[in-house]
């Protein structure tokens, strides 16, 4: 009788979750699958639900996309999107302050979280170990419609944005690509930036903010979209469980409708701002996304811009007549630019240049291109597309943008676009668009051409390679890994075991380790040996070199080998630093041996020519030029040379030292170096991915030469003899809106000291990202920086510093420095809490677990295991040491080494006397 009973009950059960089940999946009602990715309608409120399922790594993506941007501002609120998006941070009665914020419930299981603002949308994120699924979709059902959006948060956040766009001006680039879109556009609200005009920022009334979240933010303008390691059944279920608490718009949703006025003759611009180089760039009016023509434009694009052997490198950086060249084409709903940009070398003139640039675009529409560019640029993409799948975050953003112009199928059908492609298609929108009366130029004109001043190269470099779809919204480098604050989860989480299978072996002198991932088709190569600057004697000898080696080899000039790269969608890059020189690439498992045999060429077989050497260190010596005005790079040096003595690694020369000695190193030097460091010189590399061991051994067996020596772990002996007395510097950098404040000591710590761990846990507490105490205090509750941090720096191999960097406006740097001093010294004196030491320690776990879901991110972290002596079974044992620190070991190692009275604080920009 018993076990009737207990039938009759499993039977009621298992119909009762039968029920619930198909009641729950009864609500999603599918709409469409392509390319793995399924679309549903939940039918409650017509929330769009994207699904895709990549289970390589126990990861999952979750994004809200709202399709509102900065096209739905009017004149008198340009900016409130962005400003909103802030906001949506600062708390829901669930989560806020008093309780545990948005950033602190999601840092505390080691996210990966942000947003972005843009034209047509705004967007939400967070990656994270699949175990917290669930909590990300409360998170995001909550703010949805439950933001508090207060108005002291929003006068504190103000001037946090208004910082963010003080750091847009320190830009030529951006500068001159914010006056060109308001010059090309006159009437469509693409005319203003998605960050604002600065009034507007300082100025808008927290009314409008809350009047624009109660028009847009429903379930029905948003898309959710979850990628990774998640099973369908429960997604249901928490979509259902969340979501379902939440109606559709009462309202329709106001969109534009002002109509752009036919452009009737070219426009001009000029900026003049303090720089070091010129840039001239020529706009050109296309259609949106969606148009049948925005996929050629495509192909044409990068045929201008992409590679070596790309039009504008030919035309204009290989002859030395500019430092960078570029082509960008926007990718937004309405309207689009196709922008051609050049940074000018000292003696190519502005109007010399535009006319040039214009009697380029006038022969590709006369002539076209040829039919073998096409074929390389498209299978060169056909191929990154599918190694670009590396990761939940990736496809993410990608599929992102194309939910952003109304067909999320474009993300899966845009390549099929472009093999569609025909020489007479580019010539043909070429002659259509590229139009001299539908174009805006910009002359960027820099004032007091001398003394200190920088734009960093890797701006100019982003600016050239990211189109502009990051420039005016949150950096998505600068908060990566954030950490937390005290939380109480109310979801207990799924453990799921995914051990690290990994084989190491010698291969001719090689140090290599390969690891298996569920990824499809492809691997990630990358790779490192002792050549850096700390060996070489002239400044940037070691980086140049590393340039050279893509100019062609023995057997390939540059252009060869260029395209024998693009052909099978493979970047090859070569790097150097202070000790390291290094390369990376990921390619198609069928590519792997012809990459091999490329890269090893480039290593040991340079073509290393006299014209190529002069024409890299004019490029080097222009983009020092640019880095003279920068407030942050003149801060660092200036710390450097504080630190430490003139003979030590970590010592930095002037740029004019820099400068001085580029323009000396001859070829001979190049070779010298070359043969001194490369050759026989003994190679660790890490190889992840779709791995197929034989073919990569063979391949390695085959082409590389066999070294006898075996690689060894780098370590610098000597310790800074400097003084430790307080230092306090200021540089001062005419006409700089965003000025930089650098707060640091020597500790002397090494990545292998014992005490390395618990400094990294203390600083994290401090000022790890948006849940650091400098985040929450300086930038969150007062309102004066757009970002402050604390690291440990240059102790990969040497004796290493403490730092806490940060921007401000000018006028608000005293007021930022008495705030950073005042967290700083408390964290001194009172440590941190067991409580944090808890959240960080998840924090830290989580977002590492989160870094290596990528083919790259983890061949990077067991190369740098490698090069600091650790085997790549640190994987499993690194979490484990951060989880045995106790709260005295941290507070302890806080007391060692930052001491007060010790401190060197500089300050640089345009600050008052």
């Amino acid at each position: 009788m018993k076990q009737c009973f207990f039938l009759r009950i499993c039977t009621y059960v298992m119909l009762f979750s039968f029920f619930t089940s198909y009641a729950q999946e009864n609500k999603f009602q599918h709409l469409k699958s392509l390319g793995g990715i399924e679309e549903y309608n939940y039918k409650p409120n017509d929330l769009q639900v994207l699904l895709y399922q990549d289970q390589a790594a126990p990861v999952v993506t979750v994004q809200i996309t709202y399709h509102v941007g900065s096209k739905h501002e009017v004149p008198g609120n340009t900016g409130s999107t962005h400003l909103l998006e802030h906001l949506m941070f600062k708390g829901t009665p669930k989560y806020n302050p008093e309780t545990t914020t948005v950033t602190n419930v999601l840092q505390n299981i080691g996210a990966n979280l942000n947003a972005t603002t843009w034209n047509d949308r705004t967007n939400y994120y967070e990656t994270i170990p699949s175990d917290y699924l669930e909590l990300a979709l409360e998170v995001e059902a909550d703010r949805m419609r439950n933001a508090l959006l207060l108005p002291e948060d929003k006068e504190a956040e103000m001037t946090v944005v208004r910082n963010e766009f003080e750091q847009g001006e320190n830009n030529p680039n951006s500068i001159l690509s914010k006056e060109i879109w308001a010059t090309a556009f006159m009437a469509h609200p693409y005319h203003h930036s998605t960050i604002g005009w600065k009034s507007d920022i300082e100025n808008a009334p927290n009314e409008k903010l809350r009047e624009f979240y109660d028009t847009y933010y429903w379930p029905n303008n948003a898309t959710l979209s979850i990628i990774g390691d998640f099973e369908k059944e429960e997604v249901f279920e928490l979509v259902d469980k969340y979501f379902s608490k939440i109606s559709k718009a009462p309202k329709d949703f106001p969109q534009p409708y002002t109509e752009e006025p036919e452009q009737t003759g070219p426009r001009q611009i000029t900026v003049k701002k303090p720089g070091q180089t010129g840039v001239v760039m020529t706009a050109f009016k296309v259609p949106g996304r969606m148009h049948k023509d925005h996929a050629t434009l495509g192909v044409l694009n990068m045929i201008l811009s992409n590679g070596a052997s790309s039009i504008l490198n030919k035309k204009f950086t290989d002859n030395g007549k500019a430092l960078y060249a570029y082509s960008q084409l926007s990718n937004f709903k309405d309207h689009n630019l196709m922008s051609i940009g050049l940074g000018l070398a000292p003696d190519f003139e502005h109007h010399e240049a535009k006319e040039e640039l214009l009697a380029l675009v006038d022969t590709i529409k006369a002539k076209g291109v040829a039919k073998e560019d096409i074929n390389r640029v498209v299978s060169a993409t056909v191929a990154s597309n599918k190694m670009s799948r590396d990761g939940s975050f990736a496809i993410a953003g990608a599929l992102n943008e194309a939910i952003a112009v109304g067909d999320w199928t474009d993300y899966i059908n845009r390549i099929e676009k472009l093999k569609q492609v025909t020489a007479d298609d580019v010539q043909r929108v070429a002659k259509k668009y590229l139009n001299i009366d539908q174009s805006t130029t910009g002359f960027f004109i820099p004032k007091n051409k001398t003394g200190n001043n920088e734009q960093q190269e890797a701006q100019a470099e982003a600016f050239q390679e990211s189109s502009n779809n990051e420039l005016y919204y949150r950096n998505l480098n600068t908060v990566r890994k954030e950490q937390t604050a005290a939380t109480n989860l109310n979801f207990t989480p799924l453990k799921k075991d995914n051990p690290f299978k990994y084989k190491r072996q010698q291969v001719s002198g090689i140090d290599l380790v390969t690891v298996n991932t569920a990824v499809d088709d492809f691997i990630t190569v990358t790779g490192s040996f002792n050549a850096g600057e700390s060996v070489a004697k002239k400044s940037n000898l070691a980086s140049i070199t590393a340039a050279m080696l893509s100019k062609g080899t023995s057997t390939k000039d540059k252009y060869e080998f260029s395209e024998a790269l693009e052909k099978m969608g493979t970047n090859l890059s070569f790097y150097s630093g202070d000790f390291k020189t290094g390369f990376y690439f990921k390619t198609l498992n069928d590519n792997a041996n012809s990459v091999i045999q490329l890269l090893t060429e480039a290593l040991f077989n340079p073509a290393f020519e006299e014209e190529e050497l002069e024409l890299i260190k004019k490029q080097y010596v222009g983009n020092l030029k640019n880095r003279l005005d920068d407030p942050s790079t003149l801060a660092q040096i200036e710390l450097a040379q504080t630190i430490y003595p003139e003979d030590h690694p970590n010592y930095a020369k002037s740029i004019e030292e820099q400068i001085e000695e580029i323009e000396s190193i001859t070829l001979k030097d190049v070779k010298a170096f070359h043969k001194s460091q490369y050759l026989n010189a003994p190679i660790q590399t890490v190889i992840v991915g779709d791995v197929n061991e034989t073919e990569i051994v063979n391949a390695l067996k085959k082409n590389f030469p066999a070294s006898t020596k075996k690689a060894t772990s780098l370590t610098y002996p000597s310790k800074s003899t400097k003084s430790k007395k307080e230092v306090s510097k200021t540089i001062q950098v005419p006409e700089k809106p965003s000025a930089s404040l650098v707060i640091a000591q020597y500790t002397g710590l090494t990545k292998n000291d014992p005490d390395y761990l618990a400094m990294k846990v203390g600083t994290y507490a401090l000022g790890g990202g948006f849940a650091g105490r400098l985040m929450q205090e300086v930038r969150d509750k007062e309102g004066l920086t757009y970002g402050i941090y604390a690291n440990q720096a240059g102790n990969t191999f040497t004796d290493g510093y403490w730092l806490v960097n940060a921007s401000f406006n000018p006028d608000l740097i005293e007021k930022g420095e008495a705030s950073s001093f005042r967290e700083i010294n408390n964290w001194i004196e009172e440590g941190i809490t067991r409580e944090e030491l808890q959240n960080k320690k998840t924090n830290i776990i989580g977002s590492f677990k989160v870094s290596l879901s990528t083919t790259g991110g983890m061949a990077n972290t067991i190369l740098q295991y490698l090069q600091e002596g650790k085997d790549p079974s640190y994987i499993a044992t690194y979490p484990k040491e951060i989880e045995k620190l106790s709260l005295k070991e941290v507070n302890s190692a806080i007391k060692k080494y930052i001491k007060p009275g010790q401190f060197i604080t500089i300050k640089s920009g345009s600050i008052k006397e």
